[in-house]
């Protein structure tokens, strides 16, 4: 596993006691500029989000069906920011 995770993430040791380059930049993975700028650390907010459309829309619809459910889930999201804006419902951030 260190070897793996040397040679993708990190770089793997050569002369002088340099690195070479990693395959994935480390800009990529880590979070800690996200966190700097008080951004979250992952994407479950919208994995969220695109499980709830994948579970509302019909199986194989057609585009009229795709389009109108897509009107849906606007129409809800811009509820859902006017309540917001509102102050009537508070986003909570679990722990």
């Amino acid at each position: 596993f260190v070897d793996y995770f040397e040679d993708n993430y990190i770089g793997r040791r050569i002369c002088n006691n340099r690195r070479r380059v990693p395959r994935f930049p480390i800009t990529l993975w880590s979070c800690f500029s996200r966190l700097d700028q008080q951004l979250p650390r992952t994407n479950n907010s919208s994995e969220g989000w695109h499980h709830a459309l994948k579970n509302s829309v019909r199986i194989n619809p057609s585009i009229y069906e795709s389009i109108k459910d897509l009107q849906v889930e606007q129409h809800a999201n811009l509820i859902m920011a006017k309540k917001l804006e509102a102050g009537l419902v508070k986003l909570t951030k679990r722990a």
